[in-house]
């Protein structure tokens, strides 16, 4: 998967992308037939009135969709992970919903055709 990286009042080590690599493979699994899918990261710091705070924030574009997931946490990689379960989260809500339509489908089809026969 093609993903962007952008950070604001933080610097992108190489630690950061292979973290984010390695959590954004987690959503590979519901973008297998997807080879058009892409990603949007970007990661801010923030110095708030009660401590500092990360946000990350994720946007996913597949061929059928666009995913957004967005969280603010104490630290960077809390940010990272809150969002990115997110994200899968909407990942797999919006395949069983595709699934569940396919299905209703085809049981629609097999219903017809059922039908179709006994009149002959």
């Amino acid at each position: 998967m093609n993903y962007n990286l952008r950070t604001t009042g933080l610097d992108v080590t190489p630690e950061l992308r292979a973290y984010v690599e390695r959590r954004l493979a987690q959503t590979d699994k519901f973008l297998e037939s997807d080879p058009v899918a892409h990603a949007q990261v970007e990661c801010e710091y923030q110095e708030m009135r009660h401590g500092e705070r990360y946000r990350a924030e994720f946007t996913l574009k597949a061929s059928h969709a666009v995913y957004r997931a967005e969280l603010w946490a104490g630290t960077l990689h809390e940010a990272i992970d809150l969002a990115i379960n997110q994200l899968v989260e909407e990942l797999r809500e919006g395949k069983q919903k595709r699934v569940d339509v396919f299905r209703r489908t085809a049981a629609r089809v097999k219903d017809y055709l059922r039908g179709f026969r006994s009149r002959i």
